[in-house]
């Protein structure tokens, strides 16, 4: 009889520790990390991620920027990151995501941010200079192709 008191006590003993430490970890707030940078945060805010309706000309002139990028970059690469930057670009990867596998060294990542830094404000001021109007194709900035748009 002793032995069944003993184990219920350790029983609800457990049971209650366990419990309390629940309750603890449950309560208790976020630790915010101090290594985060402002800038992350605004590049995550619910505004970049909103669609924006542009005028054809709106998307003609970031067309022509983001042409203008995509030759300054390659003037700064060396033949065989050239060779798959052109193929990245061609299969429409992300212009983040071709950059990290081109293996840049220091100097070609400081220019490369220039220039991106560069062309993110031409897009700004594009968006911004002009009131943005309704078009027939409601969705964000997409990729243009060689053929005249059909109305």
């Amino acid at each position: 009889m002793p032995i069944n008191y003993i184990k219920r006590l350790s029983v609800v003993s457990a049971i209650f520790a366990f419990a309390t430490i629940l309750h603890g970890s449950v309560l208790a707030q976020p630790v915010q990390n101090p290594n985060t940078t402002p800038a992350l945060k605004t590049q995550v805010s619910a505004a970049s991620h909103q669609k924006i309706k542009l005028t054809n000309q709106q998307r003609l002139q970031i067309k022509v920027a983001r042409q203008q990028r995509d030759k300054d970059i390659q003037a700064l690469l060396n033949p065989s990151q050239t060779t798959k930057f052109k193929a990245a670009l061609q299969s429409r990867q992300r212009i983040k995501t071709v950059l990290t596998s081109l293996n840049l060294n220091p100097d070609q990542q400081k220019q490369v941010q220039s220039i991106l830094q560069t062309y993110n404000q031409q897009v700004k001021q594009i968006v911004s200079s002009q009131p943005s109007q309704p078009t027939s194709n409601p969705t964000a900035v997409t990729p243009q192709t060689s053929e005249p748009m059909k109305k």
